[in-house]
């Protein structure tokens, strides 16, 4: 996979504040960074750890261009519903204390049977605004 994630965001001369990239300790696995002005660098602030490996890894990269796309305040949102035949469905996990990160457990319905969980978002304190992080 090539690194054009981020390509969009570079050609406008700034950086973006939410960018991510391959784990390349964990497979289905992506590091979400973040970036500090503070420190001029990108640090890791969570990841996204897809369940169902079956899923196409095209697929994959489109949600997390929307996931990222959500947290860099964009609106306007790939459509995947023709894509999948699914609609997202999720849940944010209830922690056990605060200072736990958030995790964000996505499922694929296809509208007839059971969700399936699809993937996991797992956040830090602090990155999101709405009183969940």
């Amino acid at each position: 996979m090539d690194e054009h994630y981020n390509d969009s965001f570079n050609e406008a001369g700034e950086k973006a504040e939410f960018i991510y990239k391959p784990n390349p300790i964990v497979p289905h696995s992506w590091q979400i960074f973040r970036y500090k002005t503070e420190k001029n660098e990108y640090e890791p602030v969570g990841d996204y750890t897809l369940v169902n490996t079956e899923e196409a890894s095209d697929i994959t990269e489109k949600k997390l261009i929307n996931m990222i796309g959500l947290l860099n305040g964009k609106k306007e949102l790939l459509q995947l519903g023709n894509l999948t035949g699914t609609r997202v469905l999720y849940n944010i996990v209830q922690k056990a204390t605060d200072t736990q990160p958030t995790k964000i457990l996505f499922r694929d319905y296809d509208g007839e049977s059971v969700s399936v969980d699809n993937a996991v978002l797992t956040i830090e304190k602090g990155v999101f605004d709405d009183g969940y992080s």
